[in-house]
């Protein structure tokens, strides 16, 4: 199957979508201040090496998981007007002639809703179970995302890669027959091919 591949924070979201969830969540949920000094003191851990993003994850979302919905919640983000805005025009004139792939590490409880709204059939995410927060299965990164796909889609041949991120992304872009960058907006052909 030939399929076009698109990575989603950095490339068909402007931003970081995991923060903005988390700010906004934050915004409507104000109890999740509590969570606090644990989520500190595992960023910190992460900073000093001691601690993955798995681990960084599990706390973040678990703890949102205790106060409410996540996927009700992930769903608000979405229909709110200023998340839309950041969600790129340039995604939605792209043309669309083979399937399209979301490959992203953001948990797909939170990108689900957003793959709709874009039209996109196939999102392949962190696995997180969204009634506990916890994380079912490795951060989707990197030869990840390859692996994710072949289990979505079967046998396939990545015609184009997009991602902000050739360090992330780096075996996508290999295995792609074009690769392509965005900054700011601006899409430009990768050449490390």
């Amino acid at each position: 199957m030939l399929i076009d591949v698109y990575d989603f924070d950095g490339t068909i979201y402007d931003g970081d979508s995991t923060v903005d969830f988390t700010l906004w969540c934050l915004r409507r949920h104000p109890s999740l201040l509590l969570a606090l000094p644990r989520f500190a003191w595992v960023c910190a851990r992460l900073a000093l090496g001691r601690a993955g993003l798995r681990e960084m994850k599990n706390v973040l979302f678990s703890e949102m998981a205790k106060r409410f919905s996540l996927e009700e919640e992930a769903r608000r983000f979405w229909d709110s007007p200023k998340t839309r805005e950041n969600l790129g025009a340039w995604f939605q004139s792209t043309p669309r002639d083979v399937p399209i792939v979301i490959a992203s590490a953001s948990p797909e409880f939170e990108l689900r809703y957003a793959a709709g709204l874009l039209g996109v059939e196939t999102l392949i995410g962190t696995r997180c179970d969204p009634a506990t927060g916890l994380l079912t299965g490795p951060n989707c990164k990197g030869e990840e995302k390859l692996r994710r796909i072949e289990e979505a889609v079967g046998p396939y041949t990545i015609r184009a890669m997009y991602t902000d991120s050739v360090k992330s992304d780096g075996p996508l872009l290999r295995a792609a027959q074009e690769g392509y960058i965005l900054r700011r907006g601006s899409v430009s052909r990768y050449e490390g091919q």
